[in-house]
């Protein structure tokens, strides 16, 4: 890029009181500021060494670079302070692409993070818990749990000045329903929606469902969208092309830019209905690295102030580190390794009971996982959920035991092949990946491991066209979730999260009497037989249970875990102390 010695030097006076003395020094300078743009806007840190070294790089003398950089961190002190700064930056490093804008219409489990930033929904999880309770409106349950109502709280509005009323409500509802995507399948049973008066929505089911009313909370959810957002753009797809790039909810902050694979910036919603009195962020970056690596970089230098889905080996690295605090919280995550029941080799059971106990559980949840708490699996639901299991079977690695079942199969000296695909952003499925495809290879099965980009990935899921590693936390506060949308024959494909294409019909009819009872312990007791079935088939290999370990910089407050809600922050309530 040719650069103006004139235009660069004002700009430089201009926007950091910076001021070159020599015009012929310029041009490397303005060549090192402008490589510290993203930083010096949002107020992120970096250290005095990295400076140096990007200086150095340019050609930059030493003195002049120290100066530089004395004057560098005064400004990035001044922006990233904590209360009664000018401007307060909260910057979050994401290794994987987000899919959309548009909430609720993805299980990509990356988009949410943006969703929850600018959209709300009248309910949410409470704390660290999945209890459900008011956001956006009171509710109330009929006994026989075919009757929501819900009372919308005054004075809400979208930012384009739209309020939420019940007409926007029941809009959005049927919107969800009708996209067919997201948690519309939670809908089913909705039979009828009233609005007996402007802030009132009274929702009656045919059936009773138990996680009919967490639907309405969480991070994949019934979120609430300007009714004009929808209307104006609404045309065959109920505004889905319009609103993958755009945003209008009601949320704290609303979309100042995005740029598809690298960052998206959110300021202040300046009408936001709880106000903005006490600490908060006054904006919020999300950047894509596209590699763990540089990711970790950025938060041990200081340039963000959290990571996701970083390695575990990266983890581990972080747990001693000065300035940087990684959470050890509670959650309903569970990491499978899923299996393709459509087609050969593992569309046969017996297949799939012999891969399951042909991988080596204890290797990876004690040496890749060694140091984060993790345990292995025993079947599809974490402990902690209403529903779990603890009598069901839990494979072990047994090679001799596998090879007995493969020959019983017709495969007695292996010569099988399977295709193995996943995300190259998520490094964990990768090692996940690189071990399964060790342990079939003592088997005589011959694994080929396909790295894709998420969007591929995605597709080659809903295709039922490789075996994948999976990582699963609920999108409704029920053990149904976890069974219903991961292996229900009516959630395959694009339906919901059943990439296995596993089908069983008892297992199907005993998910719905259970979603049905509105007695907790008889509902318990389908869900148990039903996980009986699922293992026995064993459509996906259960690897393991572990906490969430999300690293931030130390002087990052105010951030609270909440299982139901992974990937995720609650960014009106964070800030740099």
């Amino acid at each position: 890029m040719a650069l103006s010695t004139t235009d660069d030097l004002g700009c430089l006076e201009k926007e950091w009181g910076w001021r070159v003395m020599a015009s012929e020094e310029l041009t490397p300078v303005a060549a090192l500021i402008r490589s510290l743009g993203e930083e010096l806007e949002t107020g992120r840190l970096i250290t005095r060494k990295a400076f140096l070294q990007r200086a150095a790089g340019l050609g930059i003398a030493l003195p002049l670079a120290s100066t530089l950089f004395a004057a560098c961190g005064s400004s990035t002190k001044t922006n990233s302070s904590a209360a009664g700064s000018a401007t307060q930056t909260l910057v979050i490093a994401s290794g994987a692409d987000a899919l959309t804008l548009d909430p609720g219409a993805s299980y990509d489990g990356i988009s949410p993070c943006l969703w929850m930033a600018a959209y709300e929904s009248l309910l949410r999880y409470e704390g660290t818990s999945a209890k459900v309770i008011p956001q956006l409106a009171d509710f109330e349950v009929s006994e026989d749990g075919l009757t929501y109502t819900f009372r919308i709280h005054p004075n809400i509005k979208f930012i384009d000045g739209e309020v939420l009323d019940a007409a926007a409500v029941k809009l959005n509802i049927e919107r969800q329903i009708g996209t067919k995507i997201g948690v519309s399948y939670a809908l089913g049973n909705l039979k009828k929606i009233e609005t007996p008066d402007d802030m009132t929505v009274v929702l009656s089911l045919s059936d009773s469902y138990d996680g009919f009313l967490s639907a309405f909370a969480g991070e994949i959810t019934v979120m609430m969208i300007s009714p004009k957002a929808i209307t104006d753009h609404k045309g065959s797809d109920w505004a889905q092309s319009w609103l993958r790039h755009n945003m209008v909810g009601s949320g704290p902050y609303m979309l100042e830019s995005y740029t598809q694979g690298s960052k998206a910036v959110f300021t202040k919603n300046p009408t936001y209905w709880r106000g903005w009195n006490g600490q908060h962020a006054d904006k919020v970056v999300v950047i894509y690295t596209h590699n763990v690596e540089t990711e970790q970089l950025q938060l041990e230098q200081g340039s963000v102030d959290a990571a996701l889905y970083l390695s575990e080996d990266g983890i581990k690295s972080l747990l001693s580190k000065p300035g940087i605090s990684v959470t050890d919280s509670p959650s309903f995550d569970e990491y499978y390794l899923m299996l393709n029941c459509d087609k050969a080799p593992t569309a046969n059971p017996e297949v799939r009971r012999a891969i399951a106990y042909g991988f080596d559980y204890g290797t990876y949840v004690n040496t890749v996982q060694g140091g984060l708490g993790a345990v292995q699996a025993r079947g599809p639901i974490p402990p902690g959920l209403a529903g779990y299991n603890p009598n069901v079977q839990q494979y072990s690695y047994d090679p001799k035991k596998a090879k007995e079942l493969l020959a019983a199969a017709g495969y007695p000296n292996g010569g099988l092949t399977l295709k193995l695909a996943y995300e190259a952003e998520f490094k964990w499925k990768g090692t996940m990946a690189t071990l399964f495809q060790s342990n079939m290879r003592d088997l005589g099965i011959d694994v080929s491991i396909h790295q894709e980009a998420n969007l591929n990935w995605l597709s080659d899921r809903a295709k039922a066209d490789a075996a994948y590693p999976w990582w699963f936390y609920p999108l409704l506060n029920t053990a149904g979730d976890y069974l219903y949308s991961q292996f229900a024959s009516t959630a395959q494909g694009t339906a919901g999260s059943n990439g296995t294409y596993y089908t069983n019909k008892t297992f199907d009819s005993l998910l719905t009497k259970a979603a049905a009872c509105p007695v907790q312990s008889t509902r318990d007791k389908y869900y148990a037989q039903a996980q009986e079935i699922l293992v026995r088939d064993c459509p996906a290999l259960f690897v393991m249970f572990r906490n969430q370990r999300i690293p931030l910089r130390s002087n990052v407050k105010g951030f609270v875990f909440n299982g139901m809600s992974e990937g995720t922050f609650n960014f009106y309530d964070m800030y740099k102390a």
